[in-house]
């Protein structure tokens, strides 16, 4: 894009959402005395602290940042594991091979950080039935989440439960799906345990308890704050599909 029009749309930019969020308006004689250069400290220093300390902005700049460099957070997970090899770094680093596609890798990793003390570490446990979901590993998967809850009965692991129903319901047992489904739905803090229970309602021919889900689903979406809503909006919009 040529200079000149970046200097007249930079400027344009910064001063309508300057107005917009009400920040400082001295920042005007900058922007405009300065079209580049203005603009940009203006968003270094007004707008960039404000996406930090936002939930949905920092989610959306790890998705452009994972768009744009997918191998960025295994690349920091590697490094940081061959640091400091430990249960935490051994178990950020298994997922991101996981998100990788590299399960047996990932497995091998939870090998070499499971040992001692460490040998049923609830996180170590988690990351083994992720890669093992991953590989399509169900009964497998299903078997670890059985060992990890004997191990550690007061645990409450809201993405392990979700795992443990997935994995209930792509090995063929759909109707125990549905009841873990359930029981998760209690405390899970979001919609996809409900969503999938609906789905799971609808492959099994019981077309009525899935649409009574699912217009369930989308009432509290209606009454739920606008935070909820934009944090389930995948959710809510396969739900809407699906009712």
């Amino acid at each position: 894009m040529p200079f000149y029009i970046v200097s007249i749309l930079l400027p344009v930019v910064a001063i309508v959402h300057l107005v917009r969020t009400g920040r400082d308006m001295r920042w005007i004689m900058l922007i405009v005395f300065l079209p580049v250069a203005g603009p940009l400290a203006y968003l270094i220093i007004e707008v960039l602290p404000s996406f930090r300390n936002n939930p949905n902005a920092r989610k959306a700049m790890r998705k452009a940042r994972a768009t744009i460099d997918p191998s960025r957070g295994l690349r920091a997970a590697a490094l940081e594991y061959e640091r400091s090899p430990s249960v935490e770094t051994g178990s950020r680093l298994s997922d991101e091979l996981t998100n990788a596609g590299r399960f047996d890798d990932a497995l091998k990793i939870c090998a070499d950080a499971r040992t001692g003390v460490f040998e049923d570490d609830p996180k170590i446990l988690l990351a083994i039935a992720r890669a093992q979901f991953g590989a399509g590993r169900f009964t497998d998967t299903i078997a670890t989440l059985d060992y990890l809850r004997k191990q550690h009965p007061g645990l409450r692991a809201a993405d392990g439960h979700l795992l443990y129903a997935r994995a209930l319901a792509e090995s063929g047992d759909p109707q125990r799906a549905v009841e873990e489904y359930e029981a998760l739905a209690r405390y899970y803090p979001g919609a996809e345990p409900r969503v999938r229970q609906a789905l799971l309602y609808k492959e099994m021919g019981e077309a009525d308890k899935a649409s009574a889900l699912f217009a369930a689903i989308l009432k509290d979406a209606r009454l739920a704050p606008k935070h909820f809503r934009r944090s389930q909006a995948e959710w809510i919009a396969l739900a809407e599909r699906e009712k």
